[in-house]
């Protein structure tokens, strides 16, 4: 709970030096409809969401210092048991700070040092007591980018330290993430990522793979994530396609999230979702 306020509180102060800038305080308020297992696979039921959303993006000192923010708050609507066997609605927060510094290497590169951390779905209820009430990663990560004629080339390295897990006395996992990407100059953009896991050292080495390919033009973004773990008869690989649509400050978008796919037991879940964003 400590770690919650605290990124609570830096979203407030980040807020208030950003309102004090004449350029606008870079803030973005949405609302998320969505249906989490909407084809009730593997015997689950499915559960309809409302996801309010506060974004917070800007850059500061003529970009060297970027900051991002996010907090989500989901309700779910069907009810699950807890430990007592009361019935509840679920419940989560999720949170995501990350503070980057932009050093200019001369007019076509420029290195990147970037702090992050991402409090996954902060559990209100129901609570369990063999379980902990969030997932916590903690990211530095370095970043070199270089602009050419068609486009920028990137490569990025971090060190994902997930200090708490879901499960009580789970070890603390340290991974390394290796990025390459290129943004073009007309509006495509391809991303990959290698996952490994250097402790604990019995599940050390490579972990899994993600792609995220994305094409804007005019209002319209269209993005497709592909998370593709090692162990993909087990727990499937994960695609999200997602289409935005942006008109003035408003921002409309819809996406579905398909998990389990490929496994060798169990159903593909289908996950998907409409919103809508207001930026000011």
């Amino acid at each position: 709970m400590k770690k919650l306020l605290f990124s609570l509180l830096v979203m407030a102060l980040v807020a208030g030096f950003a309102a004090a800038e004449d350029e606008g305080i870079g803030l973005s308020v949405g609302l998320e409809l969505g249906v989490e297992n909407v084809n009730e696979g593997n015997d689950g039921k499915k559960n309809p969401y409302l996801m309010p959303i506060l974004i917070y993006e800007k850059s500061f000192l003529d970009d060297t210092l970027d900051v991002y923010a996010e907090l989500d708050y989901t309700f779910g609507f069907t009810k699950e048991p807890d430990d007592d066997g009361n019935e509840v609605n679920p419940q989560s927060i999720y949170n995501d700070i990350i503070i980057g510094y932009n050093l200019s290497l001369g007019d076509v590169s420029t290195l990147s040092f970037i702090l992050e951390n991402e409090i996954d779905k902060f559990i209100i209820a129901p609570r369990y007591e063999d379980m902990n009430a969030y997932n916590g990663v903690f990211t530095p990560a370095v970043k070199f980018n270089r602009k050419f004629d068609f486009g920028d080339l990137f490569a990025q390295i971090g060190a994902p330290i997930t200090y708490a897990q879901y499960y009580k006395d789970a070890d603390t996992a340290i991974g390394l993430d290796y990025t390459l990407g290129w943004n073009s100059t007309f509006g495509l953009k391809m991303e990959a990522k290698i996952c490994t896991l250097l402790v604990p050292d019995d599940a050390a080495g490579y972990t899994g793979f993600e792609t995220t390919v994305s094409y804007e033009t005019g209002p319209v973004y269209v993005e497709v994530e592909t998370i593709i773990p090692k162990e993909r008869s087990e727990e499937g690989i994960t695609i999200t396609p997602e289409v935005d649509f942006s008109f003035g400050n408003f921002t409309f978008y819809i996406k579905s999230e398909f998990t389990g796919i490929g496994m060798s037991e169990g159903d593909m879940i289908i996950s998907p979702a409409l919103g809508v964003k207001y930026s000011f």
